[in-house]
Parts: structure tokens; sequence; C-alpha cells
């Protein structure tokens, strides 16, 4: 079973050597990885993987070794934070059968049966 995502990633630099196409050829070397396409004009990474194999901070983490510089802006940053806990939150649900400590309806749930109790 695969669980695909698809994200946008955004750089500031590329790595020093090799292009575009060297760079999603290596890219696509990573576990869980199924298609990438880089756009080194734009400075866009539109990546595709498989949740259960990897995650967009693994992936960020191996751009950034192989020398990339993401963008730093506050939206970006806040944009991948995001990315980062909803995915740690979805393998979390995957991993236990569907349940998450995280998982909203849940919170929820437990929250209105708490109002009541007052």
């Amino acid at each position: 079973m695969a669980e695909l995502k698809r994200h946008h990633i955004r750089f500031k630099e590329g790595p020093g050597t090799g292009g575009p196409a060297d760079w999603e050829a290596e890219l696509k070397k990573v576990n869980g990885v199924t298609s990438v396409s880089i756009d080194a004009g734009k400075k866009d990474a539109f990546v595709e993987y498989d949740i259960l194999k990897c995650c967009e901070e693994g992936i960020e983490r191996w751009m950034a070794a192989k020398g990339f510089v993401l963008d730093g802006s506050l939206m970006e940053r806040v944009k991948r934070g995001w990315v980062h806990y909803t995915e740690e939150n979805e393998r979390d649900a995957f991993t236990s059968g569907g349940h998450s400590c995280r998982d909203v309806e849940e919170i929820e749930k437990k929250k209105k049966g708490l109002e009541g109790k007052d």
C-alpha cells in the first residue's frame, strides 16, 4: 500500500555542482520518492513520495546535505512546519490502525464530553 503525497519545496540556492536533471535523478534514489521536478530558474522543487517510506522533513534534510539552501522566509518556514506536523500525525494514524493522539475528531469528542462535567 502506498500513500502518496505531493509537495512544493522552495529553495534559495541549488548545489554548486550539477544541474536540475542531476538533482532530480539523485533525489529519485531516496527511498519512497516516486517523482521529482526541479525548476532551477524559479527555485522550485516538486516532489511526490510515499509517506509510509519518507516524509518532507527527511527530503528537506537530504536537500540541505546535498547543498540546497531552502527558502528561509517566514511563510515558507511556517508552511514547512505545518507539513511536518500533519505528516507526523498521518504517519501516527497509519501505524496505530487509524487513531492518532493528535486526531482532531477525537480531541473534539473528549472536549464535548468534558464540557458537561462543570
